[in-house]
């Protein structure tokens, strides 16, 4: 049986929809807690898919004693990009992969300077016509934004999709996919990372953005599963071909 192997960055911030999608491809699915110290496998390999999910630090935390894993995990996919294994990174995930490709990740500002933080479900541009990874999906889909850092799009990398304050959402480069949104996800964890992560959520959408995310969050969920999963289903098996 193919392995997929995910590293997590925090424990509420698992694989979710895309661990189910991968045991209905016939894969075995390995969680690794990285954040508490877990390695992964030492036999690691070429023919394993890595995913590597989100969390609240940064490519800025790079060699943090805080973080101690992040940069073992950026070099590990440093590693497997130079030999096109296959990686899927989700948000932070996503940055990290970016950043071992070589392009730069930054907070994202607006043209006064100020911090600009995408939090909440809203809409998505893809660009159906760019790859196989998003070939018949509708040029805007609705998606959970959830961060406050953005990357470059990699050198050699296709772009994928984009929203007007993170222009690069979605990249494919060989069989290494970055997400920079969050399909995996279900409402009742949406529900809960609003009250983990309820300083964020209010400081990019209002004192009333916990409660809005709460009251909005499991049936934009619901609607929107359909072509979440359609997209995770071909993106995993594009880069899994």
């Amino acid at each position: 049986m193919p392995r997929a192997v995910c590293l997590t960055n925090v424990p509420h911030e698992g694989p979710g929809l895309i661990g189910e999608l991968l045991a209905e491809m016939g894969w075995s699915v390995r969680v690794v807690e990285a954040y508490a110290g877990e390695l992964w496998p030492a036999d690691l390999s070429s023919e394993d898919l890595l995913v590597v999910m989100g969390g609240p630090m940064g490519v800025a935390d790079l060699g943090s004693a805080e973080y101690p894993w992040l940069a073992p995990v950026a070099e590990l996919l440093r590693r497997r990009l130079a030999v096109d294994a296959p990686n899927l990174g989700i948000c932070l995930g996503a940055q990290l992969l970016a950043h071992a490709a070589g392009a730069k990740v930054a907070p994202m500002v607006d043209a006064a300077g100020r911090s600009v933080r995408e939090v909440g479900w809203g809409a998505l541009r893809v660009f159906p016509e760019a790859d196989a990874c998003v070939r018949g999906l509708p040029a805007t889909m609705e998606v959970l934004h959830w961060h406050g850092d953005a990357c470059a799009l990699p050198a050699g990398a296709t772009l994928l999709a984009s929203t007007p304050v993170c222009p690069v959402q979605m990249f494919r480069l060989g069989r290494s996919l970055g997400l920079q949104f969050h399909p995996e996800i279900d409402g009742a964890t949406a529900c809960q990372w609003a009250e983990e992560d309820a300083a964020f959520v209010v400081a990019a959408n209002g004192p009333d953005g916990v409660g809005a995310m709460r009251a909005t969050a499991p049936a934009a969920a619901l609607r929107t599963e359909p072509w979440r999963r359609r997209m995770l289903t071909q993106g995993l098996r594009a880069i899994l071909a």
